[in-house]
């Protein structure tokens, strides 16, 4: 499900939200008068939270969810902005005299409100509010109406609701104050309202607050709260929020062990999901969380009974809902009740199995490549945690089927922003007399990623300027036109962010590269591969067997075959690593195991093992980023056959690989080779030098500043 929103700080309101006039004070012991809360609004599409109540309910999001989701989804006691909270507290009294205006205020306020919140925002147009006394009395009125409830959402929650905020927690609570944190004068407030109201929302949301807050006598206050809330389904409150009154009527009932109120709640919990899932417009965030109480079960009535009653309904709301509600996440959320609370396994397989279809079928509607390849993704992954086998197969045939063409793919594109005038002065250091000295200039560039310092500066702006970032994930396609990989967590985010730079920058440095291959080959009568293995060895003292392979890729790249360049290349540069790593004597062998063979790791275990040793970060990210996932994952196509075309700036990027860790491994026989601490010091200087030429600083600049114009653009909505 989509919303259109987005928050800015200042100018006119196009949706206003329901918020107190006035702001409370930091302390959470009293509130000053502010400026009215605004919130505009402008059409920025973002995803919504299918655990928002707004949304359940077919609302639009709150202006509490809207600022959750521009805090980073970070969960806030507090319903106020910061900038509205005033520095000082203003004190209330209990005045026994005022009881009846202010009664008066609450039931004016309920006369036309549909929830809590609603009658605390009718409280504070009261007038009056230029006495400081008339004023702290209003505050304290309204903030007894904002207190709220909070519900388990999604697969695999809890049943039951409590009333929030409760108590300290060692975060700053500013509205409304914790329950208990309550003090005596809002006590007798909340006290002698409960006996001068009879509206049954407000009488039991004033005994739930007492109750909580552990008044003398709390079971008396729980009994009140219970019986209220059951009485307020005959009000005007909407269904949402009578449904959660039920739900924490349930919640209350359960630990006091009040047997003889069951029975009510019960018969209102299944009245109103009776009606709501009639309706036309049926709700599921009324429905979904009296459902999981009532299959939870009744309270046992012996002290030793193995399991507690379910009432029947239950179970055919259960199957309706499974037919009513087919989005993914309510279908799970009903196939976790199922799984957790029947104890008839034929039920739970149909339910599960209902659950599975709803996706299916979703898959079936959909149209488009990405729609259609998500919800077979979501079946497919609930049907293996399931069990369901054939469903499983089923769900991955029709994933292997999607008609590429469905997929509606968007390129975004930027404008370089170095001259060839830059490029052809970057090239001309390769106009050497002998071909060597133009190699040894090759070996010596740079990494074509570039600074991993400053790939990860460029990565943490975009994300923190990006709206979409911060609250969606990101899913990438692998060669074989399949779903590969999800990122989700914040640190996987930073880490794709970071390799997306990466690559953009591997892209024109890959044309760099290839150009001066090409330089090179138009300038010089090209060796054999065997004289030129020799050279490698004589001037790097690198390992024969290595510099052969590098000397082999560099004549098939000037023969033009890039695709047998690549192949032959990329995994050489894993054998590479592994000598080196046998050579600081580091023990990576697997030994055999039950039915695992004795084998060395992979590149992804093995490069890990070679930056504890010092090797430099950025050629060990352009190594990462080049062969492995999430980078470009060269490696793996390779292996397994979906590397069916290679451009000759791959092409160069490989051979640039390759020739960094070749070149590093010295030949066995040496006496580097019986140096650990020379191998590590030439770890730490890849390509020799400490400090880039005037040339590669300028490229590396120029390119840097390219990556971040085109991430900023990948990161915008």
């Amino acid at each position: 499900m989509f919303t259109e929103l987005a928050v800015t700080s200042e100018g006119p309101a196009t949706d206003e939200a329901a918020v107190p006039p006035t702001a409370p004070s930091s302390t959470g012991h009293g509130l000053n008068r502010g400026a009215p809360a605004k919130l505009a609004v402008s059409r920025i599409p973002v995803q919504a939270d299918y655990s928002s109540d707004d949304e359940l309910e077919g609302q639009q999001p709150s202006r509490s969810r809207l600022i959750d989701l521009f805090r980073g989804g970070q969960r806030l006691m507090d319903s106020v902005p910061s900038d509205e909270r005033a520095a000082g507290p203003v004190d209330f009294s209990y005045n026994q005299e005022r009881i009846d205006i202010i009664r008066e205020w609450v039931t004016r306020a309920h006369d036309t409100a549909t929830s809590h919140h609603e009658i605390a925002s009718s409280i504070f147009s009261e007038p009056g509010q230029e006495d400081p006394k008339i004023q702290a009395e209003i505050r304290e009125v309204a903030s007894t109406f904002y207190y709220r409830f909070d519900l388990e959402r999604g697969p695999g929650s809890k049943p039951g609701a409590t009333l929030e905020p409760l108590s300290e927690t060692g975060e700053a609570h500013f509205w409304p104050r914790p329950i208990r944190a309550a003090g005596p004068e809002t006590l007798k407030l909340w006290n002698k309202l409960l006996a001068e109201c009879i509206q049954p929302e407000i009488q039991g949301l004033l005994a739930d607050l007492l109750f909580c807050a552990r008044y003398p006598k709390p079971h008396i206050y729980a009994r009140r709260a219970v019986e209220a809330y059951v009485a307020a389904q005959n009000g005007e409150f909407s269904q949402l929020n009578k449904g959660t009154m039920l739900v924490r009527a349930w919640s209350i009932l359960r630990p006091l062990g009040l047997r003889d109120l069951e029975p009510s709640v019960e018969q209102a919990m299944i009245s109103l999901t009776e009606s709501t899932l009639r309706a036309d417009a049926s709700a599921p965030g009324v429905a979904l969380p009296i459902l999981r109480c009532l299959l939870e079960g009744r309270l046992k009535e012996k002290k030793g009974a193995k399991q507690a009653g379910v009432p029947t309904e239950a179970v055919d709301f259960l199957f309706s809902a499974l037919d009513r509600y087919k989005a993914d996440h309510l279908s799970m959320q009903l196939a976790y009740m199922a799984r957790d609370c029947l104890n008839d396994n034929e039920l739970i397989d149909l339910a599960l199995r209902k659950a599975a279809s709803n996706l299916l079928e979703a898959a079936e509607q959909a149209t488009e490549g990405h729609a259609k390849t998500h919800w077979l993704q979501q079946a497919a992954k609930f049907a293996r945690k399931f069990h369901l086998e054939d469903i499983h197969r089923e769900c991955v045939r029709q994933l292997q089927a999607i008609d590429p063409s469905t997929f509606q793919w968007m390129t975004i594109r930027t404008a370089s922003t170095i001259r060839p005038s830059d490029v052809e002065s970057y090239l001309r250091v390769f106009d050497q007399p002998h071909l060597t000295d133009a190699l040894i200039r090759f070996f010596a560039t740079p990494s074509p990623t570039g600074s991993r310092k400053e790939n990860e500066k460029t990565a943490k702006r975009v994300i923190e300027n990006s709206l979409t970032h911060k609250i969606m994930g990101t899913a990438t396609y692998g060669a074989h036109g399949l779903p590969q990989k999800s990122y989700g967590t914040e640190s996987e985010k930073l880490q794709y962010q970071i390799n997306s730079v990466e690559t953009i920058g591997m892209g024109m440095q890959g044309r760099i590269l290839s150009a001066a291959l090409d330089r090179i080959a138009g300038t010089h009568v090209i060796p054999q591969t065997g004289d030129l293995a020799a050279w490698l060895v004589e001037r790097y003292g690198s390992d024969p067997g290595l510099c052969t392979s590098l000397a082999e890729s560099l004549l098939l790249y000037w023969g033009r075959d890039y695709i047998s360049c690549a192949q032959s290349a990329m995994p050489r540069i894993e054998a590479a690593v592994r000598s080196l790593l046998l050579l600081l004597d580091e023990p990576i062998y697997r030994v055999e195991e039950d039915k695992s063979l004795g084998q060395f790791p992979g590149l992804g275990t093995m490069l890990p093992l070679l930056d504890k040793y010092g090797f430099d970060p950025d050629w060990s990210s352009f190594i990462r980023a080049l062969l492995l996932t999430p980078g470009r994952n060269l490696r793996n196509l390779g292996a397994h056959g979906f590397l069916q075309g290679v451009d000759k700036q791959t092409a160069a990027l490989v051979i640039r690989a390759l020739a960094v860790v070749a070149l590093l491994a010295p030949e066995e026989s040496s006496r580097k080779a019986c140096d650990p601490q020379a191998i590590k010091e030439s770890l730490s200087f890849p390509t020799g030098r400490k400090h880039l030429g005037f040339f590669d600083r300028l490229l590396v600049k120029v390119s840097s500043q390219l990556n971040a114009i085109l991430s900023v653009r990948l990161g915008r909505p």
